[in-house]
């Protein structure tokens, strides 16, 4: 009889179906690590040991933005 090549393996040992979830995982974070977009750089997950002073942070996120973040008197979400 021919093997269905769409049907799902189903594997009745624990074991070996913990030893498969862990190789799955481990090659998914492998890929996550080497993908990126094109002209896109890698984003620092580490502290900024930086210091920004009111004018640099205006320029960044503009004036606009930065009035509205330091004047606003409204309740953050509850969910944020």
């Amino acid at each position: 009889m021919k093997k269905d090549k769409w049907a799902e393996e189903t594997y009745d040992n624990r074991e070996i179906r913990e030893e498969y979830g862990r190789i799955i995982s481990q090659k998914s974070a492998e890929q996550e690590k080497l993908e990126l977009a094109d002209g896109a750089t890698e984003i620092p997950t580490h502290d900024l040991d930086m210091e920004m002073s009111d004018e640099e942070i205006k320029k960044r996120v503009g004036s606009g933005n930065f009035k509205t973040a330091k004047d606003d008197r409204n309740q953050q979400s509850i969910n944020s």
